[in-house]
């Protein structure tokens, strides 16, 4: 499968040393199977911390992770384990919580469902109100790679600047709200869910090379359609 690691920096290989802590799977590599995510990490890291944004393309075997010779855990959807097993790892006031495994995988705690996890700490809500809310929330997804023997097991494609594409982006976001009369938080989604976006962000079949009127003309197609 494709995985997808987004970020502000360019790097030669993968150092886990100089992986934060405190992630939702603890300290390790972080990639996801969708795009967009990647993506919209890597704008958030170069408006945060400057840089250049930058989605790194891996292959990755998902055989892996449910072979006896690594140590995996992975969460299909929201549950109770997966909330303590993310706590456990943010938590900033207890000493550090360290696990052996190799691979984690399952849904990210994004800013809007942090807050919940918050509300659940604080005591506001209870563990299935957490769930509740969390659990309807735009699918996500993400692979944490804790180990060098996991490591061993991906190779960068290549490193892509998406400086360009995100520039193509807003002209057709700001062209969505203009013809249609759009907010920009549905230009940006009927952008980010389109076809036309997943070729636009395959550095294969060159399209992001195009205007961005002709890259413009494509998607109003595919949305009459």
């Amino acid at each position: 499968m494709k995985v997808y690691h987004g970020t502000n920096v360019r790097f030669e290989k993968i150092d886990l040393n100089k992986c934060n802590s405190n992630n939702d799977f603890g300290q390790g590599f972080y990639v996801t199977a969708i795009e967009q995510h990647a993506l919209q990490r890597a704008q958030n890291m170069a408006d945060r911390y400057g840089g250049e944004p930058l989605m790194i393309e891996f292959e990755f075997d998902e055989k892996f992770l449910s072979d006896k010779n690594y140590r995996s855990l992975v969460f299909e959807t929201p549950s109770r384990e997966w909330v303590e097993f993310v706590m456990k790892n943010r938590n900033r006031t207890l000493p550090q919580y360290v696990h052996d495994y190799d691979f984690v995988a399952g849904p990210i705690a994004d800013d809007k469902m942090r807050r919940q996890f918050d509300r659940y700490e604080m005591k506001e809500i209870t563990m299935e109100q957490l769930l509740a809310k969390v659990t309807y929330r735009e699918a996500t997804h993400q692979i944490m790679f804790g180990s060098a023997k996991a490591i061993n097991l991906i190779q960068p494609n290549e490193n892509f600047s998406f400086s360009e594409i995100e520039d193509i982006i807003t002209n057709i976001s700001i062209a969505l709200i203009r013809d249609f009369n759009m907010e920009m938080i549905d230009a940006m989604n009927a952008v980010y869910n389109s076809d036309t976006f997943s070729q636009l962000t395959d550095i294969n079949t060159g399209l992001y090379l195009r205007t961005w009127q002709e890259i413009y003309a494509m998607l109003k197609q595919e949305l009459k359609k």
